[in-house]
């Protein structure tokens, strides 16, 4: 029997991604009447946040949007409800495809039992496990804190506008699930990225082994890399339709964003140029991170 390897390999950020939803599959060990209970409230109370705010929007633009013509009103509207929108899609694809996360968890537990068995230095996996955790952690700080600081930065110096604060005060806490959400994604990018370095350095140290040792060796390794193919397969599955969501959500956010800065350089009187440059800062930053998150990943296959 295959013993679990999530708590060793995700460490503390597992569990928030379960209270969020996104995470339906239970750690090793854990009650789960606590943590289906726990996430249920904390789902629910967000789920209603989002349907409150999004009718708010409905009922009252003009506490949300400029009203002045209908090109800005159009801008504001769509920048603000894809943000609603786009957690409750994530939610929904976690629900629908709880079977495929399930499916995800036992390849790990069946990579990493295979890497821990045939390591070829005590401690192996846990080294890489380590690496592992401190590449979440770096990823997770870059992808959630400096957008969210960045955006609470343009709250802090927009509040004389009423309406503009209003939108940007009320849609935050959402970009702030989004990116959390993007996150879990991210974490699994770089779960393929450590086990295929591992492997790597696995089959560096394997050259020097004896034939008979070799052709033995080739063949476990060979067995693990067709897992991390399968691997990331479903991976693709999981998160293909939430990714498209989210880079479909930058796309039209930082073109709006762009729209907005014309605006704010062709009107002399624009008191708020600089917040207006800002607000592009954090759709380019996760959208490169992504990017650059992926690719590196590719480059270790």
């Amino acid at each position: 029997m295959t013993t679990s390897h999530h708590d060793r390999r995700f460490g503390w950020v597992y569990p928030l991604f379960q209270l969020l939803g996104l995470a339906l599959v239970p750690l090793h060990g854990q009650s789960l009447a606590s943590v289906y209970t726990l996430t249920s409230v904390i789902v629910s109370l967000y789920v209603l946040l989002e349907l409150v705010t999004i009718a708010y929007s409905l009922v009252s633009p003009s506490d949300l949007f400029f009203l002045s013509d209908a090109t800005g009103t159009f801008a504001d509207a769509i920048q603000f409800e894809i943000p609603l929108v786009v957690p409750l899609v994530s939610l929904l694809l976690s629900l629908a495809k709880r079977p495929l996360q399930q499916r995800i968890a036992k390849l790990m537990d069946q990579i990493d039992g295979q890497l821990e068995a045939n390591a070829s230095e005590p401690g192996l996996l846990e080294r890489f496990n380590h690496a592992l955790t401190g590449d979440i952690l770096g990823i997770a700080l870059v992808y959630n804190v400096v957008p969210a600081a960045n955006e609470l930065f343009i709250i802090s110096r927009i509040s004389a506008n009423r309406v503009w604060y209003r939108n940007w005060l009320l849609k935050v806490w959402f970009f702030v699930l989004i990116r959390l959400g993007d996150t879990f994604f991210l974490v699994h990018v770089l779960y393929l990225r450590n086990r295929y370095r591992c492997l790597n350095y696995e089959l560096q140290q394997t050259r020097s082994q004896p034939d008979a040792v070799l052709h033995r060796r080739l063949v476990l390794l060979k067995a693990t890399q067709n897992l991390l193919k399968d691997l990331a397969g479903d991976v693709s599955d999981r998160f293909g339709w939430q990714l498209f969501g989210v880079i479909t959500m930058l796309f039209i956010c930082t073109t709006i964003d762009g729209y907005w800065m014309y605006a704010s350089l062709y009107y002399a009187g624009n008191l708020y140029k600089t917040e207006s440059f800002l607000c592009g800062i954090s759709p380019v930053l996760m959208f490169f991170t992504l990017f650059n998150v992926c690719q590196r990943c590719v480059d270790e296959v």
